[in-house]
């Protein structure tokens, strides 16, 4: 009997190893910056973290750490159209949805990130992953034209310029900035490099995810 219970007990046990836990298998929250159109409960401007967390003000840094990015093309169809944009993972799959389609392929990018729980919030809740000795919040953002100049290729320059100093090593100031064209304006994100290095433990986690 006792053999039995200690068995059941074993194969109870879960952890990354023995569950296979892949980063694509993670559950990842959505970042919203909120514009005038967006059906959110928050500042025009604020940033958001699965569309209840406001995590930082209009044009207010938020420390960002970057975990991983990934870069694509989609059909570039207006807004009011009924159809759906065809995605691109490659400059293959780009180049042969482009020679049958009307638009034009638009560059995007997922880029995942983390955030350390400041010493003063009002969300608590919205940092619930232990790394090292802090509390951390991870979200996803999806940016294109503008939001992609000031986030993808900011990353891009950084990593092209230095190939032996990985992104995740530094923190990043994340924030949301106006942008205005004629009787238009929106705010997109940014992310502007800083010297202040991340944790030990923090860079063995985005090693560890980007694997």
């Amino acid at each position: 009997m006792a053999g039995k219970i200690k068995e059941a007990a074993t194969t109870e046990i879960m952890s990354p190893a023995s569950m296979m836990i892949e980063p694509s298998d993670i559950e990842i929250p959505r970042i919203n910056v909120v514009q005038k159109t967006s059906e959110i409960d928050a500042p025009f401007g604020s940033i958001v973290l699965d569309k209840q967390f406001v995590i930082a003000e209009p044009e207010t840094a938020i420390a960002a750490i970057p975990v991983s990015v990934t870069k694509g093309w989609r059909e570039d169809i207006p807004y009011d159209e009924d159809e759906i944009p065809r995605i691109a993972n490659s400059q293959e799959e780009r180049d042969e949805i482009a020679k049958t389609s009307d638009y034009p392929m638009l560059e995007f990018a997922d880029i995942t990130l983390l955030f350390e729980k400041p010493d003063k919030t009002d969300v608590g809740a919205a940092y619930p992953f232990p790394i090292g000795d802090n509390l951390y919040a991870l979200g996803r953002i999806n940016v294109a034209k503008d939001a992609y100049r000031q986030t993808f290729k900011r990353l891009a320059t950084f990593t092209l310029f230095n190939p032996d100093t990985p992104p995740s090593t530094r923190y990043w100031d994340f924030t949301s900035s106006l942008i205005s064209r004629g009787k238009y304006s929106w705010y997109a994100p940014s992310l502007t490099f800083t010297d202040k290095e991340t944790s030990e433990a923090v860079q063995k986690f985005t090693n560890n995810f980007a694997r």
